[in-house]
């Protein structure tokens, strides 16, 4: 899910993974640290039923970690894959993937907490944006992680909050220039701080009949492309007025300044800007050119609706960045189910947006849905207990420019006795903030993407399992970009051969469809066996 920023403007995965100790589970209701190390070998097999292509075999030697932690002061889940492809053929080559997602949440005092999380995959980079990899020979590394604390207490009858997050992102690309992308200044790595602290107090605590909040915050981003730079300063005063014992009205009024601006790129000598490993040469002595300059009075106005302790909605309306915009969300969290739908409008960076997704993963455990064939997280992590997050739409149509960011996401998630379900859904629209005559992206220009996920899994006990995941995405991009539409399927079947070996196999489908490229569709198979430390 996106993260609810209602006008509130890397731990890596390995750190993380290494922090914990190996225990067995504890039989406590209240304390759990569940930590399974294990490596496997399996067998692929890819055929194309349409299009060009050749069959293809791997053998692939996995060695990863998957582990939920939950004490007094520890609450952490990862899980945490690397695997080498080994290649039968000169068509098939041989690959390393190391892919994975976590977070944790350390308690260190009363009110005072540390978090952090990371996240590690891949994306195509041959122009097929959105579509899954499927040992496509054109990929690049995605990483992005975050640590920060928060800090919340109570001084009488005012509630105090503040919080600082640093993150990073990056892109690495496998190739020096990626045979048919757009040579177009591609993300390359970017950090990202984030700063903000309210103060106010509750309804009929000082006022009657009102509660007030005041909040201020700095967000900022350093990206190394161009040398660019994102400032966002902001300040704002909230009120809440009760209408009846589970509606209230809410509004608020402050003052924010955004600034994005860059230094040029170096010119050849034909005058066209240079560039290397698919990248902008940044020319560090030219000035810093200003690209956006937001300077204004912002306010917003809705309802807050909470019939229960477990079901929130929020309707917003209100003028930003120039125009009106609107923003809600409904979440609702049952025993063993979760329900959350974000309507969002934001200034936004790939580099901010993949953070934050990462950054909005929370909860004691989350079922994250792997391809089998590729190791690849297929593009959500979904939560019972709430906090699970999809990032297919950060990953799509990556680059280095800065947006504006509108759209609605969903995600449901549930798990009762041996059944699991996770359903992701999105839209998104990206208009672009660039200057004119450095990018192929032309200011204005706008990329939509829709995207949807769906799992489900059943235990017949406890060593043998079946699972079945789809998805779809289609990316309509501007320019001379090609619209991409990707769809597919797979099932898994599990079977525990003693306590700690386990066998699986797997089928599956995966098409892909594109301008100027030919449709095509893969069927794939897969044999494995694992064993569990």
């Amino acid at each position: 899910m996106k993260t609810v920023r209602l006008w509130t403007a890397g731990a890596s995965l390995a750190a993380l993974a290494v922090a914990m100790p190996v225990h067995a589970q504890s039989s406590s209701d209240d304390k759990r640290l569940d930590v399974i190390p294990y490596i496997g070998v399996d067998q692929v097999v890819m055929g194309p039923l349409k299009g060009g292509g050749d069959v293809l075999t791997y053998t692939n030697v996995t060695a990863g970690v998957t582990a939920e932690v939950k004490n007094r002061r520890v609450e952490a889940v990862v899980d945490l894959q690397y695997n080498h492809s080994f290649g039968w053929s000169s068509q098939a080559v041989d690959q390393d993937v190391l892919s994975g997602v976590g977070h944790a949440n350390f308690t260190v005092a009363p009110g005072l907490s540390l978090q952090s999380g990371g996240l590690a995959t891949r994306v195509r980079t041959d122009g097929l944006s959105g579509a899954s990899t499927q040992r496509d020979t054109f990929t690049s590394q995605v990483w992005s992680g975050y640590v920060g604390p928060s800090y919340t207490t109570q001084l009488g009858d005012l509630n105090v909050n503040g919080s600082y997050r640093l993150g990073y992102a990056r892109v690495d690309d496998s190739v020096n220039q990626n045979a048919g992308a757009q040579p177009n200044g591609s993300f390359a790595d970017s950090w990202t701080h984030s700063l903000s602290g309210s103060v106010g107090f509750s309804p009929n605590r000082v006022l009657p009949g009102i509660g007030l909040t005041a909040s201020a915050g700095y967000d900022r981003e350093d990206a190394s492309q161009l040398d660019q730079r994102f400032e966002d300063l902001w300040g704002r005063v909230d009120a809440t007025v009760p209408l009846t014992p589970t509606l209230a009205a809410v509004g608020g009024v402050g003052y924010e300044k955004i600034e994005i601006s860059q230094r040029s790129p170096e010119l050849g000598a034909d005058g066209l800007p240079l560039i290397r490993n698919g990248r902008y040469v940044t020319d560090k002595s030219s000035p810093r050119a200003l690209m956006y300059d937001f300077d204004d009075i912002i306010w917003d106005a809705g309802v807050l609706w909470r019939p229960s302790r477990r079901t929130t909605l929020q309707a917003r309306v209100g003028e930003r960045y120039g125009g009106m915009t609107y923003q809600g969300s409904f979440l609702w969290q049952g025993r063993d189910s979760s329900v959350a739908i974000i309507l969002f409008d934001g200034i936004d960076s790939f580099g901010r947006m993949i953070t934050a997704d990462v950054a909005a993963l929370s909860g004691s455990s989350f079922d994250v849905a792997r391809n089998p064939f590729t190791g690849d997280i297929t593009g959500c992590a979904f939560s019972a207990t709430g906090g699970g997050q999809c990032f297919n739409d950060a990953l799509s149509g990556i680059t280095d420019a800065n947006f504006r960011y509108r759209g609605v996401s969903a995600q449901y998630s549930l798990r009762r006795g041996p059944w699991g379900w996770g359903l992701g859904a999105g839209y998104s629209q990206r208009k672009f903030i660039t200057p004119n005559g450095q990018t192929v992206l032309i200011r204005g220009s706008r990329d939509e993407n829709w995207y949807g996920n769906g799992s489900v899994s059943y235990m017949f006990n406890d060593r043998d399992s079946i699972d079945l995941v789809s998805y779809i995405n289609y990316f309509d991009a501007s320019g001379d970009r090609p619209d991409v539409l990707n769809y597919g399927a797979f099932t898994s079947y599990y079977k525990g051969l003693s306590r700690r070996l386990s066998a699986s196999a797997s089928l599956g489908l995966d098409g892909v469809q594109a301008d100027d490229f030919e449709t095509i569709i893969s069927a794939m198979g897969q044999v494995g066996l694992r064993y569990s430390f």
